[in-house]
């Protein structure tokens, strides 16, 4: 017995093949035969996640610059608590050489206060939604509202892992405003704050990890450099920066010149004259260092001079995000499959 293959042989001859209905008979072979028996799996992975990000269990975790005890580098030492969506106990010990005179400042925060994780807030939303959508596929028959339905929990779970990885603008520096500080410690001034110096905290989740930054700010004192546009919360430097991006073939000293500051010749002799009798007057070298290194920070202007960023490693967020990449895979694959 010989068997022989005969390309595009379409049953009958092509004028009478059809080729949409066979698609959707395929998508529906696919759907009843291949995805929905793997549903039950699916949503039981998601449920998972959903009662470990919920967890009442508590988690303590160590944080630490090392061992080590030179007083001319900054240090921390503490420990960190988070339940559920939201961090319950934060106790560090701080060492800047250049900010309290170089003396340990004690972060502990305030009791009964929480910081709310606004990542792992979204991302529990995200999750509650998926499991609606798929447990509504487990009994929904028509096939295009399936596919879109089953699109939709895919793109659900991707961006929930992009959260985990790579935390919203608004909660980073200089962005955030000091904002977690000011919630966690009642005393925000007396801890953070100096005549020139200010303590400002990051704390996000970052690629599966809690990241913390401390950054120890001076206050730029100097006139224009340190005023803010009470209208648009810019500084001068912002604007500067703007004009430099917006029209490229003008030079540095026009656009200072467009924002009303004049420039001194650059000498030993004006730069003393300068810093002890008209700090308004700015050389060049002085106005490049500003646009260089200023940042506009909770209302007002700063240069970073110290930082300490302490990653933490959260067992719990771990196993998440390990969960939600094999979920996005599985689903993928078969998204990918629906659509050929």
């Amino acid at each position: 017995m010989t068997t022989q293959l005969y390309p595009d042989d379409y049953f009958g001859g092509p004028d009478k093949y059809n080729y949409e209905e066979d698609r959707k008979n395929e998508q529906r072979w696919l759907i009843n035969e291949i995805i929905r028996p793997e549903l039950p799996n699916i949503i039981d992975n998601v449920e998972k996640c959903i009662d470990m990000l919920f967890s009442d269990e508590i988690f303590k975790m160590p944080v630490s610059s090392g061992l080590n005890t030179d007083t001319t580098y900054p240090s921390i030492r503490g420990l960190v608590t988070r339940c559920g969506t939201d961090i319950i106990d934060f106790q560090m010990a701080l060492h800047f050489p250049q900010f309290n005179k170089g003396k340990p400042t004690v972060y502990r925060m305030t009791a009964g206060q929480k910081y709310h994780l606004s990542q792992l807030d979204t991302i529990g939303k995200f999750l509650q939604h998926i499991l609606q959508l798929l447990e509504d596929l487990e009994v929904e028959q028509d096939c295009p509202t399936f596919i879109n339905k089953f699109n939709q929990s895919l793109k659900l779970i991707t961006q929930s892992i992009n959260i985990l990885q790579n935390p919203p603008q608004e909660l980073m520096f200089p962005f955030n405003n000091n904002t977690i500080m000011k919630q966690m410690f009642a005393q925000y001034e007396e801890l953070c704050e100096s005549t020139h110096h200010e303590v400002s905290l990051e704390l996000v989740v970052f690629k599966n990890e809690l990241n913390i930054d401390f950054r120890n700010l001076l206050k730029v004192t100097k006139k224009p450099w340190c005023e803010i546009d009470p209208k648009t919360g810019k500084s001068l430097v912002d604007k500067v920066r703007e004009s430099l991006k917006s029209d490229r073939r003008k030079k540095l000293n026009e656009i200072l010149q467009e924002h009303n500051i004049h420039l001194e010749e650059a000498s030993l002799l004006n730069n003393i004259m300068i810093s002890a009798f008209n700090k308004e007057s700015t050389t060049l070298q002085q106005a490049q260092e500003f646009i260089a290194r200023c940042i506009t920070f909770d209302g007002k202007v700063v240069t970073e001079c110290e930082k300490l960023q302490i990653t933490t490693s959260d067992p719990s967020l771990i196993s998440i995000a390990s969960k939600l990449s094999a979920l996005e895979h599985t689903i993928s694959n078969h998204f990918t499959n629906l659509e050929i």
